[in-house]
């Protein structure tokens, strides 16, 4: 084989950030903005931290609580003096129990909904009975609507599973809640810039160029008033929602279907989940991680390192270092779902 065809024999990559979405012109029916909003008033902030930390200053004086297993990245100066954590329980059951004890009226309370399922009978449960503490859903994870909670407020980061480079969508869950108000949209110009770099690159052969522009673009991101881009607010106006969620939860069954022995979700998810996620081993997360990636499998970790303290929630800590989450969106079909089942089954039979 001459080195001429050895390049073109690369593998598709598979996985990563996402490339600029182009909406299907004569898809049909709720698009992911009108499916997310059910038309309830909504902020949209440049990003999901921005909002959050937005809505945290208009109630000053309010304690906030958050959950042990979460970005570091959510957790800003700004409040962090008033900042308490909560546990997380097994199969990523936030354990609001000391909130409800401790809880004053008026309190901040974050929940997640974790890789995209809803929130349990269990929290929504505490939400109804506290119903003067003020409650955030945070889907984040979540390509799903579910407007039911009972939370105050939803919030969602389009960038974490569509093709838009930005965004924070706070989102009114209760009549007559406030929203804080950003001011004017982001320049769209160094946010987009990777999106398009590797909309122009579908084989991925210049990865290391667009991924190294998208790590430098996360890491400039920062708190701000400053809006979503008018490109990435236009996207989610003019993509229908549900080939998105058709898509995910096909690729989803398709890898439970050989992996289901390391599945850290149940069997049966209750809503398209945000990927495939699998719990290893400590010993062997690492390993298969690196396999994977050489391999041109992208799969993400959730997260490199969570917002509370690690000596007092060592469980959610431990986390950071057992679960891979694999790609299965809608960017997919079964057979690369089946290479990718084909190579973690490889690495871990």
């Amino acid at each position: 084989m001459n080195a001429l065809h050895a390049e073109t024999e690369i593998a598709p990559i598979i996985g990563g950030f996402f490339e600029q979405h182009q909406p299907v012109s004569d898809a049909a029916g709720p698009s992911v903005l009108e499916a997310w909003t059910e038309g309830r008033p909504h902020a949209a902030f440049v990003n999901a931290r921005s909002a959050f930390a937005a809505l945290v200053a208009a109630h000053h004086r309010a304690v906030v609580w958050l959950p042990a297993f979460l970005c570091a990245d959510l957790v800003q100066p700004q409040f962090a003096a008033r900042t308490r954590f909560y546990p997380v329980g097994e199969g990523f059951e936030p354990d609001l129990t000391c909130v409800e004890a401790g809880g004053k009226a008026g309190d901040i309370v974050l929940v997640v909904a974790y890789f995209g399922q809803p929130l349990s009978a269990r929290t929504r449960a505490i939400i109804a009975r506290r119903s003067d503490l003020r409650v955030v859903e945070d889907r984040a994870q979540a390509l799903g609507p579910d407007l039911d909670s009972g939370a105050h407020w939803q919030l969602y980061s389009p960038r974490k599973v569509l093709g838009v480079a930005d965004g924070g969508l706070l989102i009114a869950g209760r009549p007559g809640v406030t929203l804080p108000r950003p001011g004017a949209p982001a320049p769209a110009g160094s946010l987009w810039e990777p999106a398009r770099m590797r909309r122009a690159d579908p084989m991925g052969r210049q990865n290391a160029r667009w991924h190294g522009a998208n790590q430098a673009k996360e890491a400039a991101m920062t708190v701000s008033w400053q809006g979503m881009t008018e490109r990435s607010l236009a996207i989610l106006s003019h993509t229908p929602l549900e080939p998105l969620v058709a898509a995910r939860i096909r690729n989803w069954k398709a890898l439970d279907w050989r992996l289901r022995r390391w599945s850290a979700l149940p069997a049966d998810p209750a809503a398209p989940p945000l990927g495939y996620v699998l719990r290893l081993p400590e010993i062997r997360r690492d390993r298969v991680l690196r396999a994977l990636h050489a391999e041109r499998i992208f799969a993400a970790v959730h997260w490199p390192r969570i917002a509370a303290p690690e000596t007092d929630f060592p469980r959610e800590a431990r986390w950071t270092r057992e679960l891979i989450t694999l790609p299965c969106d809608h960017r997919y079909d079964p057979a690369d779902m089946a290479r990718i089942a084909t190579v973690v089954a490889g690495l871990l039979e």
